[in-house]
This record gives structure tokens, sequence and C-alpha cells, in this order.
């Protein structure tokens, strides 16, 4: 499995279960479904971006691989030190 997908994949799991756990989480509490939908669309919206960001990082265009060697030359400088 390649990193690309790996890292995407883990990021679409955490995100499906992060809204999972809020949707459980308000239901115990008691709060109404028409009270629930709108949060947990809105938080699948956004893990939904976060993963298709991380499936672009992680891809071969020219601007993600800059973005990614800057970001690896950072840590390489701080942890390097």
């Amino acid at each position: 499995m390649s990193n690309r997908l790996r890292r995407t994949l883990v990021a679409a799991a955490r995100g499906a279960a992060s809204v999972c756990g809020l949707v459980v989480f308000w239901m115990v509490l008691g709060t109404s479904p028409a009270g629930i939908v709108p949060w947990a669309v809105g938080f699948a919206a956004l893990f939904a971006a976060i993963t298709w960001y991380t499936w672009w990082f992680y891809g071969d265009s020219p601007k993600a691989l800059a973005l990614r060697a800057k970001a690896e030359a950072k840590e390489f400088r701080t942890l390097g030190r």
C-alpha cells in the first residue's frame, strides 16, 4: 500500500470515527436528531476536506511536492540540531 493511500485512509477513518463518536455522545445527552444532523453534516464535510487535502498533499503535483519538500526540510532543520 502506498504512503499516499495509507495516510488518506487513516485520515478518512479518523474523521468517520470522530463524527460517529460525536453523534453517539450527543444522542446520549438526549439531543434531538434535528439538532444533531446539521452538526454531523458539517463535521463530515470538514473531515472530507481534510481527507481530500491529505490525498492532494501526498500526490505528485509540483505544488504539493514543493510544499512537502519545504515541510521535510523544516523538520530536518529542527531535528538535525
